[in-house]
């Protein structure tokens, strides 16, 4: 009994051992943190036809453009700190004066087919944005008188015509391009359906198959990122209805862009979880100053549409809530350059009835009138783009309460463009800007930008004060200086009101819970939800 006894105590003492060391282990399991692990597919639904996978050619249909972010890249990203963090560029120098940058491409940037990343790629991007036959005027503009040059194979350099501290956001917008396949071809064949069918980029993903109503993408084994996720699909729908209803289902695991109601219902749905973004973008009332327009020639008058403006009944009449409030040619979102103290008129219809008064514009069967002239006049607005014309006839309605008569006239996108804003024919406009990342706006407000061909479209004329700001935050790349100089622009704006400001929107995307370490910015351009696309994961292990 004794011997029995001591053989069993022999052999508890090793087992109880056991069982400890083996609670301490599945305990550690239990408690340590989910880690990503490689695999998985993430599906994402995009609402209308999915359009060229081309970052200088693609066509504004849905969700295109945004997918270049996903198979391309450019130099530098701007955050909305005003931080740049490289991308295809490691490091970077600016000369004394400002007006020289060069750039050291990453040594481990490849083509998705694996051709190394050379200057001559960047090269040939900025040559062909600045060819007369290229199509984007804008992007045209930008780079106007800029040289790009390539020292050797790693290093690239451009010459500026003049300061401009927003360079680096100007070089955010130009994806680079495989020279090694697109060189020799002509701007028709640039643009033309077959350089896309394959797209060669640089970014952590590259595509496997264009089926018309869904994009197959993988992961880009030569990319200097290293995605968790094996593979994207991007899905097209008719309608948000329709994809809303696929992301309910669990057909695909992320739906972006949402609009009021989408997000409203998203937000019941405890399968996804609804993230939201600040944007650079505002729609602005722009006022046609030039000298035969009756109207706005006196600041009073201007004052007194900005005093109409209820924004907070628009945010939340129209917008469903998902907008800011705008007030400055500088939005929000860029919190380092946005100077709150100075700011356009809040809503105040008593006092702005009394600026008519003041400036002559009495009130005649409803309607304001000084001589035989009635305070009457067209707002041009797209039609084509929502909700740009509900929000037009929404301020027609503020308007019309102090005798304000603004006749709302829809035109599509295009005709607003040609016909409307590049000749300066409209009275007043709601027009959307997406300012970028950077506050510089000189383009917009500067004297020297009103010509036509020129984006000053509402003619501000020469303005010592705003010319001179204008130009101070374009000729430092210091940030505290910049700051002091636009905050002395938007006071300086805020006296003459050419604008009227009326929200920023919000960008809002849902995205299944089983998809891990998506994350958006404090404020976003719509591609930028996958600057983080090589953190997202599906599979977890511990």
């Amino acid at each position: 009994m004794i011997r029995r006894g001591l053989l069993a105590l022999g052999v508890g003492v090793p087992l109880i051992a056991l069982l400890t060391v083996l609670a301490l282990v599945f305990r550690g399991v239990i408690l340590s943190p989910e880690a990503p692990r490689p695999g998985g597919t993430y599906a994402e639904g995009v609402v209308g036809q999915l359009g060229s996978l081309n970052p200088l050619f693609g066509e504004a249909t849905a969700g295109s453009n945004d997918l270049d972010a996903l198979l391309f890249e450019p130099l530098v990203r701007v955050l909305p700190t005003g931080v740049v963090q490289g991308r295809l560029a490691s490091r970077w120098e600016v000369s004394p004066d400002g007006r020289s940058y060069t750039f050291m491409l990453r040594p481990d940037a490849r083509w998705s087919d694996g051709t190394p990343v050379t200057a001559e790629d960047v090269v040939f991007t900025v040559r062909t944005v600045q060819d007369p036959q290229f199509p984007g005027a804008l992007l045209n503009q930008s780079w106007k008188d800029i040289i790009a040059t390539a020292v050797d194979a790693g290093h690239v350099r451009f010459a500026l015509p003049g300061h401009n501290a927003g360079f680096m956001a100007n070089l955010e917008l130009l994806d680079v391009v495989p020279a090694h396949l697109l060189a020799g071809k002509t701007m028709v064949e640039l643009a033309s359906a077959s350089p896309n069918l394959n797209p060669v980029g640089t970014g952590p993903f590259r595509m496997v198959a264009n089926l018309g109503d869904r994009i197959q993408l993988e992961r880009n084994p030569f990319s200097w990122r290293r995605p968790w996720l094996d593979s994207l699909v991007i899905r097209s729908f008719p309608s948000q209805a329709a994809a809303l209803d696929a992301l309910d289902r669990g057909q695909i695991d992320g739906l972006a862009n949402l609009t009021p109601s989408g997000a409203a219902q998203e937000r019941t749905n405890t399968q996804v979880a609804v993230m939201s973004s600040a944007t650079y973008q505002y729609a602005e009332l722009l006022f046609n100053l030039k000298s035969d327009e009756p109207y706005f020639q006196d600041v009073r008058v201007r004052q007194a549409i900005a005093k109409a403006i209820d924004r907070t009944a628009i945010i939340r009449d129209v917008l469903g809530g998902q907008a800011v409030p705008a007030d400055s040619p500088i939005p929000r979102s860029i919190t380092w350059a946005y100077d709150s103290a100075a700011q356009q008129p809040p809503y105040d219809a008593t006092a702005a009835a009394k600026l008519l008064d003041d400036a002559g514009w009495t009130m005649v069967n409803g309607i304001r009138t000084k001589g035989t002239t009635s305070l009457s006049f067209g707002l041009t607005v797209s039609s084509d783009v929502p909700p740009y014309e509900r929000v037009a006839e929404k301020v027609a309605s503020q308007l019309s309460q102090v005798g304000i008569v603004a006749e709302v006239r829809p035109v599509t996108t295009a005709s607003l463009i040609h016909d409307y804003l590049n000749p300066r024919t409209f009275d007043m406009t709601l027009t959307a800007f997406d300012n970028g990342p950077d506050p510089d706006v000189y383009s917009f407000w500067h004297s020297s930008q009103a010509h036509p061909g020129g984006f000053n479209f509402a003619g501000m004329k020469k303005n010592v004060f705003i010319d001179g700001d204008l130009e101070d935050g374009r000729n430092t790349l210091d940030l505290t200086a910049r700051a002091k100089a636009y905050a002395t622009f938007q006071e300086d704006f805020a006296k003459e009101i050419p604008a009227v400001f009326v929200y920023s929107p919000r960008y809002v995307m849902a995205v299944n819970r089983r998809i891990h370490g998506a994350r958006l910015d404090s404020a976003i351009e719509p591609e930028e939800r996958y600057a983080y696309i090589s953190d997202w994961y599906r599979e977890v292990g511990r």
